[in-house]
């Protein structure tokens, strides 16, 4: 973590960005859920299983730093886990829905098994975040995102091609970038990518209804 935080509403500054950050996705994730009713899409599920698992993993990631509660910790990687189940169903969307759901059940149980697995020992639970850091930058940040970029550069359609790869960019933005450098410590500049990706996310939507 960066030394020599500023101290905001009584919290180090990149603690205060997390919470920051949870409301944001949570506003964000609003917006997408009004949009998702309009428009029934893999994309547009899978960008709101973002939102909605970061919000979730945000404010218990924050609340754990700042309580040393090591319960909210449990409760952040669970919403990367479960989140990251169903973002896996996105790349296979060309699939049958049987194959989708096959998919997400396997990720599921592989994920929370290793979850039981980290809270066996205290020793173990250390290494539990960095863990699903590790886990949210690889399935969701390289796989998820890059698969929505790929789709979006394959279409000619192009309003799905902007919102696939803007969509993309957000996800690979605070699930590459940002838990990059959180991971190395540097939470401040790892709070600006994290907010940078629900405007890459709702900046194709506006984009589309201004077109």
């Amino acid at each position: 973590m960066e030394s020599t935080s500023p101290i905001v509403l009584g919290m180090p500054l990149g603690i205060f960005l997390l919470f920051a950050s949870g409301v944001f996705y949570a506003v964000c994730a609003w917006f997408l859920w009004k949009k998702l009713r309009e428009e029934k899409s893999e994309l547009i599920s899978a960008l709101f299983a973002f939102l909605t698992y970061q919000t979730i993993n945000m404010v218990f990631m924050g609340l754990e730093l700042y309580t040393g509660n090591m319960v909210y910790g449990r409760i952040s990687a669970l919403a990367i886990l479960i989140g990251s189940a169903y973002m896996l169903k996105f790349p296979l969307s060309h699939f049958s829905s049987w194959a989708r759901k096959v998919v997400f059940m396997l990720s599921l149980i592989v994920a929370l098994g290793l979850f039981v697995w980290f809270i066996q020992t205290p020793e173990t639970e250390k290494l539990l975040m960095k863990f699903v850091l590790w886990y949210d930058l690889i399935v969701n940040g390289i796989v998820v995102g890059g698969t929505m970029i790929i789709f979006g550069l394959r279409t000619i359609e192009r309003t799905y091609r902007t919102k696939a790869i803007s969509g993309g960019a957000g996800v690979i933005s605070c699930c590459v970038a940002a838990n990059a450098y959180l991971l190395s410590g540097a939470m401040l500049t790892s709070a600006v990518f994290q907010f940078l990706a629900p405007v890459l996310i709702l900046g194709a939507l506006f984009f589309k209804k201004k077109n």
